[in-house]
């Protein structure tokens, strides 16, 4: 009799442990499932790798810094050799310890085995350079000729002038930008004077 019992109560025992796990595992299944339908940007087909808080650092062999990259949310294409960047900067390191920097919301790194090759930057562009400001919607940097442009409108601010005009491009070499068509300016006299002149270098 009480072995019966015994069999009996571990039998239910059994059945019960058996519902839980099976409860417990659908529980997880479903949480899953959700979990991949809001990340489901995650699972389209051809995306190698997806990465938070990306990061990209050349460094030349003297140890110097050429370029970094970071994003908030970086997607890695294989096939076309392309990262998907979002929240991004971009520094070109200058030869004279100097840093421009280059950010907007959205773009694309392009890649040559793990050489950057071209940065394509859109949304709220902004440059940073030797104290000026210079804004745009749109601008691409291309590593082979050292030369960002950008084919829209291009505003510029400093602490005495504000330029604006159509199309830009900086020469990283040469440290020089140039405004291509429809170029305006507008000059604070007073804060030029104590500035001591006009000149924009980069």
């Amino acid at each position: 009799m009480k072995k019966r019992l015994r069999l009996t109560v571990i039998a239910l025992v059994t059945i019960l442990l058996g519902s839980v796990s099976f409860l417990v595992g659908r529980s997880l299944f479903r949480q899953h499932q959700d979990d991949l339908l809001h990340k489901g940007i995650e699972l389209i087909p051809g995306v190698s790798q997806h990465i938070h808080d990306f990061r990209r650092v050349k460094v030349a062999d003297d140890g110097r810094k050429v370029w970094e990259v970071a994003a908030e949310d970086a997607q890695y294409f294989e096939a076309d050799k392309t990262v998907v960047i979002r929240e991004a900067m971009l520094q070109l390191f200058l030869k004279d310890g100097r840093a421009l920097g280059l950010q907007g919301r959205e773009g694309r790194l392009l890649l040559d085995s793990r050489e950057l090759t071209r940065v394509e930057l859109s949304g709220n562009i902004e440059v940073m350079l030797a104290g000026y400001e210079v804004r745009t919607d749109e601008a691409t940097y291309d590593h082979q000729q050292r030369r960002i442009s950008a084919p829209g409108v291009v505003r510029i601010a400093g602490s005495a002038f504000e330029l604006s005009g159509d199309g830009m491009e900086i020469d990283i070499e040469e440290q020089r930008l140039t405004l291509l068509h429809h170029v305006s300016m507008r000059v604070e006299p007073a804060l030029l004077r104590q500035e001591g002149g006009h000149d924009v270098p980069l």
